[in-house]
C-alpha cells in the first residue's frame, strides 16, 4: 500500500510549475558562441537537458510530499475480554512488606511487577492494557492483544512514572482507566485491575461516582492489593462495586484470580486494520538532486532551451 503523507504539497508544487512549463519559448542560450556552428544538432541536446529538469523536478516534489509504504495487518474475529491494569507506582510502593511469594521482605513494587508480569504472561489471548498511576494517571500501552510489548513496558516499570509524581490519586486512576474502556472498549465482558497497597482516602461523593459508573459500563473491578485492611476506602469501593479482592502478598491468590477471570464469558471482537507505513521520500528526493545536479552540468555545456 502506497500513499503520500502530504499530496497538497504535490499538487501545489505542480500548480507552481505550471506557468513555466507554459510559458512560450524565446531564445536559445549558448554557453559558448562555438556552439552557434551547427546549431541544428544541439537540439537534442537541449531537450534531453530539459526533460531530465523536468523528472528532477517532478522528483523532488514528489518527496516533498512523502511517500510512504506500508503493510497491511489484520486479525480475525477472536473471543477475548478487555483487561486494563492499572499500577500504583506511589512512593509508598517502595516500602517493604512480608511475603509467602518469596523469601523474608520483598518492596511492594517489585511484588506489583511480578504479579503483573506474570498475569500479562498467562493472559496472552484477552486484549490488555496498561495504565500507571501516582499523583496523576498516564496510559503506557492501549487495550491490545500484543502482550510482548505490554512485558516490555511492565519489565521497565520504574522508568514509567517520574519521580516528582509519586502521590497517591486512586481516583483519578480509575476513572482514566474507565475513560479508557469507553473510548478503546471492544469487548463486552470489560475487567478493570488494580494493583495498590491501597494507602489512599477517597472522597464518599467520588466513591459513589466511580462505583456508579463501574455499572453504568459493565466494568468489573478486581483489586489485586497488598495487605489491604477491610475498612480501607479502596476496600469500600470494592464491596459497593460488587468487586473482588485477592491479596497478592500470597501466591495462591493470583492464581484465584485468574482462575475467577478464566470463568468470565468472553464476546467476539473484530481484531482493528493496523498499517505499519515507512518513509520513502528518500527514493525519490536522491535521484531528483542527482538528476538535477546532472542537468545543470548539461547546460553549462549544451544548448538548453528557455
Amino acid at each position: 500500500m502506497i500513499q503520500l503523507a502530504h499530496p497538497t504539497l504535490l499538487l501545489l508544487g505542480g500548480l507552481l510549475l505550471l506557468p513555466v512549463l507554459l510559458r512560450p519559448r524565446r531564445a536559445w542560450h549558448y554557453s559558448s558562441l562555438l556552439l552557434l556552428q551547427g546549431g541544428q544538432r544541439s537540439y537534442p541536446a537541449a531537450r534531453l537537458t530539459t526533460w531530465v529538469t523536468g523528472v528532477a523536478l517532478c522528483l523532488l516534489l514528489t518527496a516533498l510530499a512523502r511517500p510512504q509504504g506500508g503493510a497491511a495487518h489484520t486479525q480475525p474475529v477472536r473471543e477475548v475480554r478487555d483487561i486494563v491494569l492499572t499500577l500504583d507506582l506511589s512512593l509508598s510502593m517502595e516500602g517493604h512488606i512480608a511475603s509467602t511469594r518469596g523469601n523474608g521482605e520483598e518492596r511492594k513494587i517489585d511484588l506489583v511487577q511480578q504479579a503483573a508480569l506474570e498475569f500479562v504472561h498467562r493472559r496472552q489471548h484477552d486484549r490488555l492494557g496498561l495504565l500507571v498511576f501516582g499523583d496523576d494517571a498516564f496510559g503506557v500501552w492501549p487495550l491490545s492483544t500484543d502482550s510482548t510489548t505490554l512485558q516490555q513496558r511492565l519489565q521497565h516499570l520504574k522508568t514509567l512514572l517520574p519521580s516528582d509524581l509519586r502521590g497517591t490519586n486512586v481516583a483519578k486512576a480509575l476513572l482514566r482507566s474507565l475513560d479508557h474502556f469507553q473510548a478503546r472498549g471492544q469487548s463486552d465482558t470489560q475487567l478493570l485491575l488494580l494493583f495498590t497497597d491501597g494507602l489512599d482516602t477517597l472522597d464518599p461523593a467520588v466513591e459513589a461516582h466511580i462505583a456508579q459508573r463501574l455499572q453504568q459500563q459493565h466494568v468489573t473491578l478486581y483489586v489485586l492489593g497488598l495487605d489491604l485492611e477491610n475498612e480501607s476506602p479502596i476496600m469500600q469501593l470494592v464491596h459497593r462495586s460488587q468487586g473482588r479482592y485477592f491479596d497478592i502478598t500470597k501466591a495462591e491468590n493470583l492464581n484465584h484470580a485468574l482462575q475467577a477471570i478464566d470463568r468470565l464469558e468472553t464476546s467476539q471482537v473484530t481484531m482493528r486494520h493496523v498499517t505499519d507505513y515507512e518513509d520513502w521520500y528518500a527514493f525519490f528526493a536522491l535521484p531528483g538532486l542527482l538528476l538535477f545536479v546532472v542537468s545543470t552540468v548539461c547546460k553549462s555545456i549544451w544548448v538548453v532551451e528557455v
